[in-house]
């Protein structure tokens, strides 16, 4: 069974971090497997994705040791089998509010008897020695679980979801979580506490917490406060970046 990068990482203590693809670009996001990374997220919430170009994308990490990963739209389980039939070696998923959220997207993310995954997908054998049967057999050992947190009411039940089986890690998502406060008559100041409740879940339950980082500054700041799960980057920022680049270029000339 090909193995997760991602989840090696986290297993051993360490810092697992990725960028995004939003784009609906294969070839974007195969430039992003050749480089090394333990994962790359392909964001089917916010992106562009098509299943159909989400399908293409999947396909082009088989040649790369770079873990492919989806954030879905939602909890559908469907969804999630869905993705994970197509080559996706893991999942994020949006907004769950409470353990039993958690419960039913793991449920949908993992083969029995840890979850009701149902056996299908036409590249699958590709990832275990050719055989769909040897996927089936170990893919629950490889793949990885992120749930979302983005709202006062979630990460006040935090500790709970990190304690669902098959829960690798838990994100927060800042910008959800910043609307969510203030929409509760609260401040950047509470903000900050309640990302500080998730490290310190994280640390009680052994379960990694993350964080979505804009800068390098606040990737580290996250890193050393001991988020271990970084998505970092974007093809958007990656793009814009180049461009304003080579146009400071040409406002010198």
């Amino acid at each position: 069974m090909r193995k997760n990068p991602g989840l090696a990482t986290l297993r051993a203590g360490g810092v697992s971090a990725g960028p995004g693809v939003s784009f609906a670009s294969p070839d974007i996001a195969e430039q992003a497997a050749s480089v090394g990374f333990d994962w790359v997220w392909l964001d089917w919430q916010h992106g562009q994705w098509t299943e159909s170009a989400l399908n293409d994308a999947l396909a082009r990490f088989l040649a790369f040791e770079t873990a492919p990963v989806v954030r879905v739209k939602g909890h559908e389980p469907g969804t999630i089998n869905r993705v994970l039939d197509m080559g996706a070696m893991g999942v994020i998923v949006p907004m769950v509010q409470n353990a039993a959220q958690a419960r039913y997207v793991a449920q949908a993310a993992y083969y029995p008897p840890l979850g009701m995954r149902s056996v299908g997908g036409m590249r699958l054998g590709l990832y275990a020695d050719g055989t769909p049967a040897d996927y089936q057999r170990q893919a629950n050992d490889e793949i990885m679980l992120v749930v979302m947190v983005e709202t006062e009411e979630a990460i006040g039940n935090v500790t709970e979801i990190m304690n669902v089986p098959g829960v690798d890690a838990v994100l927060i998502g800042p910008a959800d979580l910043m609307i969510d406060v203030k929409a509760n008559g609260h401040d950047e100041s509470r903000h900050e506490e309640l990302v500080l409740q998730v490290v310190a879940a994280s640390q009680e339950t052994g379960v990694a917490a993350g964080y979505v980082c804009q800068t390098r500054e606040e990737a580290n700041r996250r890193v050393g406060q001991g988020f271990r799960f970084i998505p970092h980057g974007s093809d958007r920022t990656a793009v814009q970046t180049a461009f304003q680049e080579t146009f400071a270029d040409i406002q010198r000339w």
